[in-house]
């Protein structure tokens, strides 16, 4: 059965706006959890991250980087940048 990668993309969306600003996930973290969830759906790590790259080259979350890679909500002062004139 093929996985719909934007209903995991936003189901990864969901499950980092649920603790922005109290926490931040690693990129492993939500890939687990998203194998966890669509495992019955024969998910694997490729497709996880490839709904990543779909909320990352959406703007809908980014990495960060502080002692290791992390992923979340653009931060509105630098989500202003991004959509600014070019």
């Amino acid at each position: 059965m093929a996985v719909d990668l934007n209903a995991v993309a936003e189901d990864m969306f969901e499950m980092v706006k649920e603790v922005h600003g109290q926490k931040k996930y690693k990129p492993g973290d939500c890939f687990k959890a998203m194998m966890k969830k669509y495992a019955d759906d024969g998910i694997s790590k490729k497709d996880c991250k490839a709904a990543m790259r779909i909320l990352i080259d959406g703007e809908r979350l980014m990495y960060t980087y502080a002692n290791g890679s992390w992923v979340e909500l653009p931060h509105e002062d630098s989500a202003a940048i991004s959509s600014g004139d070019r």
